[in-house]
């Protein structure tokens, strides 16, 4: 067959499947997995597993998630129980069995990590997370595939690649790090490790205590707003920077493709 033909034949068809994958939701990757938007509704996808499972953790224990396909909400607790409940929603056993949840435990750990079999290459599936975790319990979480939600939190929260929005209750130290949606942080106490927000594809909005001691500065972004009446910002380009009560730990916010808000609470 002559090679033109050849080559106009394979643009058609993967034209093709990328029309079909618009039309049924499914967003596809190459050579790599593709995953189905959580917006499918819940009928589209029948095939349903679940994860319940409770642990005892040691305080200021480790809990580390990676790799979920769809939204994270993180409950805190007063006491050391940590708790998992994990839905995974696919199209057909086939997709559902391409992936795997893998749960590793000690006294001092939680981790929970997403696994994909290499050899899959379409999976129509989307999954939910809720834990229920200390609130003195450091956490990680990275590859998330939707939203973030976290409430009141005394450790130190690390976030990357966040492909939603994020919104915390109280945070005391964190790095939050390439997220595609907005950011919402409310602090009412300042830890020493100080708290870093950068790269984020969307607003950031601050909420600060009035008695919270910090050396705040905000680097890289533009519509920057700051509502804090006694303690007035200094600016020089896109450059702000400011001393929040007797000054301690650094937040800092740079890079920030949305509108940047820091007001007192």
């Amino acid at each position: 067959m002559n090679s033109k033909i050849v080559w106009t034949l394979v643009v058609v068809l993967a034209m093709s499947l990328s029309v079909m994958a618009m039309a049924s939701g499914v967003t596809t990757s190459g050579l790599g997995r593709s995953a189905a938007s959580p917006a499918q509704t819940k009928q589209n996808y029948p095939v349903r597993g679940e994860i319940n499972r409770s642990y005892q953790l040691s305080p200021n224990a480790q809990v580390d998630v990676s790799g979920i396909e769809g939204a994270v909400k993180v409950e805190t607790t007063n006491d050391n129980r940590a708790e998992i409940h994990f839905v995974r929603h696919a199209r057909t056993q086939g997709d559902y069995d391409c992936e795997t949840i893998v749960v590793q435990d000690s006294p001092t750990s939680l981790t929970v990590e997403h696994t994909t079999n290499g050899s899959c290459r379409v999976i129509q599936a989307y999954e939910e997370l809720t834990l229920v975790v200390p609130q003195s319990a450091n956490l990680s979480f990275g590859r998330i595939e939707g939203d973030f939600t976290i409430g009141k939190t005394e450790g130190y929260l690390q976030l990357s690649n966040i492909e939603g929005g994020v919104r915390a209750g109280e945070v005391q130290a964190a790095e939050i790090a390439a997220i595609e949606g907005g950011v919402t942080l409310n602090i009412a106490r300042l830890g020493s490790q100080g708290i870093t927000v950068r790269n984020v594809e969307g607003a950031v909005e601050l909420r600060v205590a009035e008695n919270v001691n910090a050396n705040l500065r905000v680097h890289r972004s533009v519509n920057v707003v700051i509502d804090l009446p006694n303690a007035p910002a200094s600016k020089a380009g896109r450059e702000y920077w400011l001393q929040l009560g007797s000054g301690g730990a650094d937040i800092v916010i740079s890079g920030i493709e949305g509108s940047v808000k820091i007001r007192g609470v």
